[in-house]
């Protein structure tokens, strides 16, 4: 399937900074206090990392966050028994972490190119514009209803996990309804670990318990767009894509939902 992408060029670096963060700390550390010690800062520094990828994994139960967090514990440990044997050189000890931190890295790096440790807001986007017409309304920045459907709860709440655990849309249960939001690369780590709780000015499509499916695009989303597309039918578009997304579910078709998404043929970093 060829899509022609509507959203701009991603371009954002964010998700570089922890990385280039991390290792400008770990330069300016050697060279001050000398190898050894650069090396334990930075053992801290990654294990500090490994900790949010556990949180995020707790969050959204993602396969990519949790073998991301063993790989960085596994490096960590790496570092901080690499710089003992900066004193000791028969200690072997960190030989045994490199292994394991190759070998994580190795599944990561399998994950990542099969794009299971990316969020899917910007595919998510892509297939919400592919039947809309550029048109001149623009944003209106209304939430809109979608019709309704026969959903039970159980299908919602069941959808709901699924989304999550494969970043489709982070997810909130409210006690009448199922928000989801489609979260882009870049935006998710506040996300990821729950400090983003308040989603009224983000893109979510809500399904409540009675069947009533409702729409909002932010404008930050809205303005990634190259043209200017309709909102109503861009509403009406994500409110279809979710509700065939919870279909394919509720028939034992999820993988189908993830061939849609890998389809739009985005690089696993975007």
């Amino acid at each position: 399937m060829y899509l022609r992408h509507k959203l701009k060029t991603d371009r954002s670096v964010t998700g570089l900074i922890p990385a280039l963060a991390i290792l400008a700390i770990f330069a300016i550390t050697v060279v001050i206090f000398g190898w050894d010690i650069g090396f334990r800062v930075l053992g801290i520094l990654i294990f500090a990392y490994a900790v949010y990828s556990f949180v995020a994994y707790t969050n959204t139960r993602s396969t990519g966050y949790l073998i991301a967090s063993l790989y960085q514990v596994s490096m960590a440990l790496f570092c901080w028994t690499f710089a003992s044997s900066i004193y000791d050189p028969s200690s072997r000890l960190h030989l045994i972490f490199l292994i394991s931190f190759t070998f994580f890295g190795l599944w990561l790096a399998y994950l990542t190119i099969n794009k299971r440790t990316k969020w899917r807001g910007r595919e998510i986007m892509e297939l919400v514009a592919t039947p809309v017409d550029e048109i001149q309304d623009g944003f209106t920045g209304r939430p809109l209803p979608a019709g309704k459907e026969d959903f039970s709860d159980k299908d919602i709440l069941a959808f709901a996990e699924f989304a999550t655990r494969n970043m489709i849309a982070a997810t909130y249960v409210e006690k009448d309804k199922v928000i989801f939001v489609p979260v882009m690369m870049g935006r998710e780590f506040g996300t990821a670990v729950g400090l983003h709780q308040d989603y009224s000015q983000a893109t979510w499509v809500a399904f409540d318990f009675d069947g009533n499916v409702a729409v909002n695009i932010s404008r930050e989303d809205y303005l990634t767009y190259k043209e200017n597309l309709s909102f109503d039918q861009l509403c009406d578009s994500m409110g279809k894509l979710f509700v065939e997304f919870l279909e394919l579910f509720r028939r034992g078709e999820g993988v189908r939902i993830i061939d849609r998404m890998d389809a739009v043929g985005l690089n696993p970093f975007s």
